[in-house]
């Protein structure tokens, strides 16, 4: 294995300018919707299936894992659905799971809990083509993901709840999902790989909001946790300003939650799992322009050396096996 380069060197990266795609980029927010957009937003939300009642409970839920088969087995389809893919190849087990318990032991709580809250949650999959089916596809195997990365470095920072940070690690893309779902004529922005920040450009030109707003929006409505609910609205933020503009007390979450989503799709693109690699290909983008103050103001200088240590590595590199399998 490569020994681990520095992580995103601050010191390195607050001497050059702001990539021309992040000076440029203004991120719109609610009170600067015209009536009409406005509208639009509201009508995608309402055009949504409410999540059922156990979403709530799952987005709640600790590391627990007696509490948490309890909530999936007050949910016959959800506990059907979690069931029936965690048997799936997509995870390439080598005996059947018949119980929810025994999901748990074999796969973690946290990925059982991520994939429990996803079929959990309805977007109707009408309207969607291969290409816009194969990018929604995408956009949860990136989260869940994410969702891995993220409760590896919350229990780094040692933060009090690891197993909230990882669900909204998981949801961090969730307007992103919503959109691509709502609206297949965007698929091409998500398609073309783009940098973050262009692809924000050209949603708001096409739509006049962005992923976050979205977000939030559905989280407003579905009455998710108040902390999900500001993660979602603020999710940008690290994509175009320093740490300074962030509040300390929702800082940790939302830098490792950013992160940890943009380090997934980056491992994503590989051939092979290599995490120095990845870490390497993102500090290349514009989007990570601000990555190394906020990862410093947040104490995860070492966020590299969190994830490249043995046991993560290896439980982060079995995740990524299993989502690449076959459906």
């Amino acid at each position: 294995m490569k020994a681990p380069a520095p992580v995103l060197d601050g010191a390195a990266e607050a001497i050059k300018p702001p990539p021309i795609e992040i000076v440029t980029l203004r991120l719109l927010d609610d009170t600067l919707l015209e009536p009409d957009v406005a509208l639009r937003l509201a009508g995608l939300a309402d055009s949504l299936p409410r999540p059922r009642s156990v979403m709530l409970q799952l987005a709640q839920a600790g590391d627990d894992p007696a509490e948490l088969a309890r909530i999936v087995a007050t949910d016959p389809a959800t506990a059907a659905l979690l069931l029936r893919t965690v048997n799936s190849a997509q995870f390439s087990l080598r005996s059947e799971i018949t119980s929810i318990q025994h999901a748990i032991t074999y796969l973690g709580a946290n990925l059982v809990r991520d994939v429990a809250i996803r079929h959990a949650m309805t977007v109707p999959a009408a309207g969607r083509n291969l290409t816009t089916e194969r990018i929604y596809q995408g956009l949860w195997r990136n989260s869940y993901l994410a969702s891995g990365i993220a409760l590896a470095l919350a229990q780094r920072l040692r933060l009090a709840a690891p197993a909230a940070t990882s669900t909204q690690a998981l949801l961090f893309m969730l307007g992103d999902i919503a959109l691509v779902s709502h609206y297949p004529q965007i698929a091409d922005l998500y398609n073309a790989d783009l940098d973050l920040a262009v692809l924000v450009a050209g949603t708001q030109e096409r739509l006049g909001f962005n992923s976050a707003m979205v977000g939030a929006h559905l989280a407003q409505v579905w009455q998710l946790p108040a902390g999900l609910r500001v993660a979602l609205r603020k999710s940008l933020m690290p994509l175009v300003s320093g740490p300074d503009t962030l509040d300390p007390e929702t800082a940790p979450g939302l830098v490792v939650s950013y992160f940890s989503n943009r380090l997934a799709q980056a491992l994503w693109r590989q051939v092979d799992f290599d995490l120095v690699d990845a870490m390497q290909a993102l500090r290349e983008r514009p989007e990570a322009y601000y990555l190394p103050q906020h990862l410093a103001a947040v104490g995860l200088q070492d966020a590299l050396s969190a994830l490249t240590e043995p046991a993560v590595e290896r439980r982060l590199a079995s995740l990524v096996k299993g989502l690449s399998a076959p459906r």
